[in-house]
């Protein structure tokens, strides 16, 4: 089994806002995405080689009661949410599972673009996990051309750094699926995402209040 890193989650609590911060900090500005029907969420993308940026905030056209809209319209500023790998869902997920994490999914996910284009695509979460977003979701883009191949490029993925006091519980889960992907231990859990750029090095972090926020 292998997985990869597919994209990072970066939550704002306006669109608009959101927009113009990334434009401003990369000197490019996101493709606008597309609306995500029932979750109260919109996004606008920005590639980062192989990877990709998702800037995520609430839709104000959907309902925003007791979904990730609401969650992410009560943010008092933007920061990563968590991370995204790619990877065969059925055997994530039975391995996982078998590792004491359940699973919600494979479950089958769409959103139009701009142009009208249907993507289609599978997402499996963690759910009632104790590593909250230090812990990826997953995706399989079926049949999918990769968002990093159909967005104006920000920069390259230099590093993703990873604290959590189960530092330990997350290696060995990481191993397991055949992720690449190291956790340092420490009392405070956070994400952090480097990018060269360029115009230079820039982080991308959690907060305090997204490092509180589930997607499962």
């Amino acid at each position: 089994m292998s997985a990869h890193i597919d994209h990072f989650m970066y939550a704002v609590p306006d669109m608009d806002q959101g927009i113009a911060w990334a434009a401003d900090l990369f000197g490019v500005e996101p493709a606008y995405g597309g609306e995500h029907v029932g979750v109260g969420t919109r996004n606008a993308l920005l590639s980062l080689g192989d990877t990709y940026l998702e800037i995520i905030a609430p839709d104000p056209q959907q309902s925003l009661s007791g979904n990730m809209g609401e969650k992410f319209a009560a943010l008092s500023t933007g920061g990563l949410i968590t991370w995204a790998v790619q990877g065969e869902l059925a055997s994530i997920a039975r391995t996982l599972n078998q590792g004491g994490v359940k699973t919600r999914g494979p479950k089958r996910t769409e959103r139009k673009t701009t142009d009208g284009t249907l993507l289609v695509w599978e997402l499996l979460f963690p759910i009632d996990s104790r590593f909250g977003g230090r812990m990826p979701f997953f995706i399989d883009w079926l049949a999918c051309e990769h968002p990093s191949k159909t967005n104006p490029v920000a920069g390259e993925l230099a590093g993703l750094s990873i604290t959590s006091p189960q530092a330990e519980a997350l290696n060995t889960l990481f191993k397991s699926i055949g992720l690449e992907q190291s956790v340092e231990a420490g009392e405070a859990s956070h994400l952090s995402v480097q990018i060269q750029t360029p115009g230079g090095a820039l982080e991308l972090t959690s907060t305090d209040e997204t490092r509180l926020i589930s997607m499962g």
